[in-house]
């Protein structure tokens, strides 16, 4: 791969305009991680305030759940992922409640293939 491969998302994942509107909103986000055989192995959900929005960067976001506040997350660059919400009240796996976030945005994240057994 070449650098400018890496540098930045594809046009199709990256809208400028959108991204421009972030910074200061709330965001829910949700991470499903699935084993290699596509199993859930964990699901977590957090929420924040989008802090910056940058194409090379990602998407930086300040954390507000209970546990984590004042931390940060970066989520990838990619606004194609981010939708606004519909208004109401989120209650995510953790019993905390939210109300009428900005966007939401959902991730799945597989884990690679276990390495073949050479004995």
């Amino acid at each position: 791969m070449t650098d400018e491969i890496l540098s930045a998302p594809p046009p199709e994942h990256w809208d400028q305009a959108l991204a421009d509107t972030l910074p200061g909103r709330i965001i829910l986000v949700g991470l499903t991680f699935l084993d290699a055989d596509g199993e859930i192995e964990e699901v977590e959900q957090f929420h924040g305030v989008i802090l910056s929005a940058d194409p090379q960067e990602g998407i930086l976001v300040d954390l507000l759940t209970e546990e984590e506040d004042g931390d940060t997350y970066l989520l990838p660059p990619q606004t194609s992922n981010i939708r606004p919400a519909q208004p109401g009240t989120y209650t995510l796996a953790n019993g905390e409640v939210l109300e009428n976030p900005d966007f939401v945005s959902n991730w799945t994240i597989q884990g690679p293939e276990d390495p073949a057994n050479d004995d």
